[in-house]
């Protein structure tokens, strides 16, 4: 089972952080463009989504918005806004600083897992 869906409109970070997490243990599925992530989304179940804050055709906000449900939704951006625009968004989880640190990532990730299912 899928654990993590990285979505990132630049291919070679999806590369690197599914490097990352395979290497953490964890199950994960890229898309650096966020329509087909959607479209992914929309027919599986997946416990964590870790998505990329300003892409060309959607921002990270309207990904989570076009889903009926998702599991644990964390937003990666290198924004220095995107906190003020993602807190309160009450389908985010969290807010991850890009670039971001491994741990950090790998960290948030674990918890949510650990944690079970998100409603």
């Amino acid at each position: 089972m899928v654990q993590v869906v990285y979505i990132d409109d630049e291919p070679v970070l999806c590369r690197v952080f599914a490097r990352l997490l395979t290497r953490s243990g964890l199950t994960v599925v890229t898309f650096s463009d966020p329509v087909e992530a959607m479209a992914y989304l929309r027919t599986h179940e997946v416990p964590v989504v870790v998505c990329d804050y300003r892409m060309p055709e959607l921002s990270g906000l309207q990904v989570i918005d076009g889903l009926e449900r998702a599991g644990a939704f964390f937003i990666v951006s290198g924004d220095l806004d995107a906190e003020a625009l993602v807190s309160g968004h009450p389908r985010v989880t969290g807010l991850l600083t890009k670039p971001s640190r491994p741990e950090v990532l790998v960290g948030a990730i674990r918890a949510v897992l650990a944690e079970g299912p998100v409603s």
